[in-house]
């Protein structure tokens, strides 16, 4: 049963550039990991790791168990507990929550949780399968209404949407979080995930979707951000808008406020893959943004896409 409100929250303007607050997305010191991590190894809820594992590791596996550790400034240990109401109020498929806590540090508090075990893995050719699965479950946390937590148009909530590509391209982020102000000011709230495709975040056995992981910090703000997003990761893998907007419900899809959000993660998207070497990807990004905003290139690493043919 949906919980969504009758009047759904509008987005104000965002905090371009940073103007209002700044959250930072850094690594929590190593030191305060590990107190953490020690911590949650304690937990009668995990059943103990299994095979070789790195000792700083921020995510420990089990048998049947899970243990994962704040390991950025910016995450909440709020954002962990939503999931679990969102997995039993909403019916989405994200792993249980089986332990959480907090320790005390020198620098404030940092969570750890011992969540279920699921299997799979990210789709990395998504098919048609898996993407309308993918939407099925995405319209289901949009229907959730607002569940609470960071939005979109809180003090210094852009650069955590942002994260990595604000660091990256320091220059341009001024210009691209004023384009993103244009593009959600005005347009209705709901819960989102923020950081969810086939690709990343997903966990797929064959073409059944098991679960949804690790949402993003950011937990409030316009629900054809995650479309975008969705879009902008797996496009470059083969997938096709057809086969997510069906599974999401054509219907409830505003086409024109992702038409004017699509662009803008595209270029994000291309900001963190150029990073992190991906070169496929890098390319058609970029052909894809010479094709329908050039003026977007500008906005990306010019010296990385000029090196990369299409």
């Amino acid at each position: 049963m949906s919980t969504a409100r009758s009047s759904p929250l509008i987005c104000g303007h965002l905090d371009v550039n940073d103007g209002r607050g700044f959250i930072s997305t850094s690594r929590v010191p190593e030191a305060e990991i590990a107190e953490a991590r020690n911590t949650a190894l304690k937990s009668a809820a995990f059943d103990g790791i299994i095979g070789p594992h790195d000792p700083e590791a921020t995510v420990l596996y089990g048998h049947r168990t899970v243990i994962k550790v704040q390991h950025r400034l910016h995450e909440r240990f709020e954002t962990a507990l939503r999931m679990e109401s969102m997995r039993e109020l909403a019916g989405l498929k994200v792993p249980a929550l089986l332990d959480a806590g907090t320790v005390a540090t020198s620098s404030g508090p940092r969570w750890w949780l011992v969540l279920e075990r699921i299997s799979g893995s990210p789709g990395e050719y998504p098919t048609p399968s898996q993407q309308r699965s993918l939407g099925e479950q995405i319209r289901r946390w949009h229907d959730a209404g607002d569940s609470g937590g960071l939005r979109l148009d809180d003090p210094g909530a852009l650069g955590v949407l942002f994260g990595s590509a604000r660091a990256l391209a320091p220059r341009s982020y001024p210009a691209i979080s004023q384009l993103f102000d244009q593009a959600c000011a005005g347009q209705p709230m709901t819960s989102i995930h923020a950081d969810v495709a086939v690709g990343h975040n997903a966990l797929f056995e064959g073409d059944d979707l098991m679960a949804l992981i690790d949402a993003g910090s950011v937990e409030v703000g316009p629900p054809m951000l995650d479309l975008a997003w969705c879009l902008a990761v797996d496009l470059p893998r083969g997938a096709h808008p057809q086969w997510l907007l069906e599974g999401y419900g054509t219907g409830a899809v505003d086409q024109k406020a992702l038409d004017a959000l699509l662009p803008l993660m595209i270029l994000r998207r291309l900001i963190d893959v150029q990073a992190e070497g991906l070169t496929e990807d890098s390319r058609w990004l970029a052909a894809w943004l010479a094709a329908n905003t050039p003026a977007f290139l500008s906005l990306a690493a010019p010296t990385d896409l000029e090196s990369s043919p299409g």
